[in-house]
């Protein structure tokens, strides 16, 4: 194809820039906290005990220590993410255009240049963005030892590729597993299978992050695999597994999590009511992207069924280690499936007739741009924006009441200038009732004739809201601040004097 490199600029160049677009518009969120606690300078934190016990990914944490002691603010740390992002555009370009040519290998960079799942996880400091990078670059190398070009060092690069997706989050074993499956079935060459650079990368790769795999297996309880043996109560109640979570992580795959339902309606409302509610949206998008994957099966099946081995085992691993009640439901944690189902789709794409093609990519693209416009400018679809609670609350003067902050603890606390203590939720148990919240206000608040009150992802704490409800009843609640996905309330115990603000 006449200037395949210089199209292929391109469309990086607007991967790029959609991925630095408003990078730190956002307020940090848990997860991101979670990470940045983990390597924050100032409390006598060592490198190597963090990251060797950082389970959840030791290398974005190795590459976050170094940036939070120079530049700690949410862009530099989102930075790297960013930078991943924007490198796996061209790298899937590349590497699809090895599987079908040089359209389909355009095609498949454009449509993750525009991809609000992507998109969403290149501004985000975890190290999922970096695991598709890793992940994109070992299926590069993997075609060359399938058809049994490349050697040694391509075997040792991909070890490499596979340590690192697998070090950026560990739910990229389950792609390194799907390619031990595809090396295992490899048809005899002339030549013979090249068993020799497989096992040895296969093997190299899993002893690369094998320390952190038998950290994580004596925190997740893996024994649950056994049979027989009793899975407990549900980590994340009902939303540990449900089957309607693989449609829906197509869904996210196609559009992200900024169309249609919003993560508080998917978290408050039930599947049916979800279903009944924003059917439209989801019907066009299950059929946007519904033809053109069946269509790529013509093109897969014959010669490419490792795509499907590489999309298919790491969902089906995912549902029995959801269903044994190991390791909730996700679909972050099949990260690593999003290139190759764009590959796919892409190639379903090309597979259309001709002259349907090109409305279908602009359905495709443009459902993309929708979910993206969602993302950047609709609050409804934002972080919980804990930042404008917390200056909100410091412009306000705080004074001797406390604040209360279930769930978002921490992250309030990063945004508080002057360590202004907060009460959370750790440790406490699902409020289930008035008398539980009743219990929690006991503990929390006797003696204060008053307090604040940040509300924001109440699902993991309090869904019903009864804490609200009780506070209503033993004082005056008055919310004085919204912004996305946060109110903030002021409460004043009944019979104590009126707040006064410094």
């Amino acid at each position: 194809m006449p200037g395949f490199a210089w199209l292929l600029l391109g469309v990086s160049i607007l991967g790029a820039a959609i991925r630095l677009y408003r990078l730190d518009g956002q307020s940090l969120w848990v997860d991101e906290i979670m990470t940045w606690r983990q390597v924050r300078p100032g409390v006598g934190l060592e490198f190597w005990p963090q990251i060797r016990d950082a389970i959840q990914g030791p290398l974005d944490q190795a590459i976050l220590w170094p940036i939070v002691r120079l530049h700690p603010g949410a862009f530099w740390m989102r930075l790297p993410s960013a930078v991943a992002g924007i490198l796996t555009v061209p790298a899937l370009g590349l590497c699809a255009s090895r599987m079908g040519g040089r359209r389909l290998g355009l095609l498949a960079a454009l449509l993750l240049a525009v991809n609000p799942f992507h998109v969403w996880y290149s501004q985000e400091i975890r190290g999922y963005a970096l695991l598709m990078l890793f992940v994109v670059l070992a299926g590069w190398l993997v075609q060359d030892l399938g058809a049994g070009k490349g050697g040694w060092g391509h075997a040792l690069v991909l070890a490499l590729c596979g340590g690192l997706a697998m070090a950026a989050n560990l739910s990229a074993l389950f792609f390194w597993l799907a390619l031990g499956v595809t090396w295992v079935s490899l048809p005899l060459s002339r030549g013979g299978r090249p068993h020799g650079p497989w096992l040895f990368a296969m093997v190299l790769g899993l002893l690369l992050i094998l320390p952190w795999l038998l950290r994580a297996s004596g925190v997740w309880a893996v024994d649950r695999l056994l049979p027989g043996t009793e899975t407990g109560q549900a980590l994340r109640g009902a939303s540990t597994f449900t089957w309607l979570a693989i449609p829906y992580t197509v869904f996210s795959f196609a559009c992200g999590f900024s169309c249609g339902p919003s993560l508080t309606d998917l978290h408050l409302m039930s599947g049916s009511a979800v279903l009944a509610s924003w059917f439209p949206v989801l019907g066009l998008v299950g059929l946007a992207v519904g033809v053109p994957l069946l269509r790529s099966l013509t093109w897969v099946l014959p010669k490419r069924w490792m795509l499907l081995v590489w999309s298919a085992l790491p969902v089906l691993l995912l549902a029995v280690l959801a269903g044994k009640n190991i390791k909730p439901w996700n679909p972050r944690y099949l990260a690593a499936v999003l290139p190759w189902f764009l590959v796919m789709l892409g190639a379903g794409l090309l597979r259309l007739p001709r002259r349907v093609r090109p409305v279908w990519g602009v359905l495709l693209v443009g459902i993309s741009l929708w979910s993206l416009g969602g993302y950047f400018w609709n609050p409804r679809f934002a972080r919980e924006d804990i930042r404008a609670a917390a200056g909100y609350l410091q412009s306000r003067g705080l004074g001797a009441q406390p604040v209360v902050a279930p769930v978002v603890t921490s992250v309030l606390e990063y945004y508080f200038e002057d360590g202004i203590p907060v009460i959370g939720s750790y440790g406490c148990d699902l409020l289930d009732g008035p008398e539980a919240a009743r219990q929690y206000m006991s503990a929390n608040l006797t003696g204060a004739d008053g307090a604040w009150l940040v509300w924001s992802r109440h699902w993991d704490f309090d869904p019903h809201g009864y804490l609200p409800e009780q506070l209503s009843l033993q004082g005056n609640l008055v919310r004085e601040f919204s912004a996305a996905g946060v109110q903030v309330f002021h409460w004043q115990r009944r019979g104590a004097g009126s707040h006064e603000a410094k």
